[in-house]
């Protein structure tokens, strides 16, 4: 077994006996996040009241390409159908008017309309054990990190080794670092959580402005953005930022009805289930506290 098997075990013994710390702890640096598939089929309820659907709109995703970001693609198409890719480096969205144009020419035509959703969102590593921004991956007797270009850019902002030209050898990196500078106050040194936030303002930018110009005037869109966040046990989690409706030139924000569909969903009792689950696949004895009190 290797060293990033044994951890993720040490977790699952851990949060099966106490997962209220954890998630106070996500929920300080992320308030609201929630397993990424619980996300999707929360959000996905809210944009089917608004006529989007599998048969009547395209998904546009930007995640990372990192292959830890990919669950949350995949789960999406295995309910909606394929997707359209917009994803550069970090999740940041630099395909432009040509690159939106080609996704919203292959949405389907219903009642008139063309209808997108943009999913997009940057990532972050926080585990049960922490530190922010580091994960153990399978199959890996070091620990990893994500995001990879975040990291170096909070590295290259505390240590003032700034280089903000376009490097043609990196150009994805380049603009990454131009965007989320601007972003920054003068002088500010932000932690790898605020360069993560400053990243989704910046992506969320980047998707409003395009959108509106590659949008035909009769189609109508969704924007949902977020954080991707890698948490314990393996599991992703998303931290909900905006969820905007667009038609004829007004916007909608669909918050409060992502909130209610959300409910009364309790993570800690999640996590502590997945947790228990995960010991008894192994073949180890655990117990829950509480509500899992009688369950061996």
């Amino acid at each position: 077994m290797s060293t990033a098997d044994d951890r993720i075990r040490g977790e699952a013994q851990q949060l099966s006996a106490d997962s209220t710390t954890y998630v106070n702890n996500l929920d300080e640096l992320f308030p609201g996040a929630i397993p990424e598939e619980k996300f999707i089929e929360n959000m996905s309820k809210v944009v089917m009241e608004k006529g989007f659907n599998p048969k009547t709109a395209i998904n546009l995703v930007s995640t990372c390409r990192d292959e830890i970001c990919r669950p949350f693609t995949e789960k999406l198409d295995s309910l909606w159908g394929e997707s359209f890719n917009i994803a550069s480096l970090g999740g940041f969205v630099f395909c432009g008017k040509t690159g939106f144009g080609a996704g919203m020419a292959h949405s389907p035509q219903a009642d008139g309309k063309e209808r997108y959703i943009l999913w997009v969102a940057p990532h972050i590593a926080y585990g049960a054990e922490g530190p922010v921004g580091q994960i153990w991956r399978p199959g890996r007797d070091t620990i990893s990190s994500a995001c990879g270009a975040l990291i170096a850019l909070n590295g290259q902002i505390e240590n003032t080794q700034l280089q903000v030209g376009l490097d043609p050898t990196d150009t994805e990196m380049s603009l990454l670092r131009q965007q989320v500078l601007g972003k920054l106050t003068y002088g500010q040194t932000p932690n790898l959580v605020g360069v993560t936030y400053a990243a989704h303002d910046c992506i969320l930018d980047q998707v409003r402005s395009t959108a509106k110009l590659a949008a035909p005037a009769t189609s109508e869109y969704i924007i949902i953005s977020g954080i991707q966040i890698h948490g314990a046990l393996n599991e992703n989690f998303w931290w909900p930022g905006t969820i905007t409706h667009f038609a004829d030139g007004v916007e909608t924000d669909l918050s409060d009805i992502y909130e209610r569909t959300v409910g009364d969903f309790d993570l800690a009792t999640w996590l502590q289930s997945e947790a228990l689950a995960q010991l008894q696949s192994t073949g180890s004895k655990g117990r829950l506290p509480g509500l899992f009190a009688d369950v061996v």
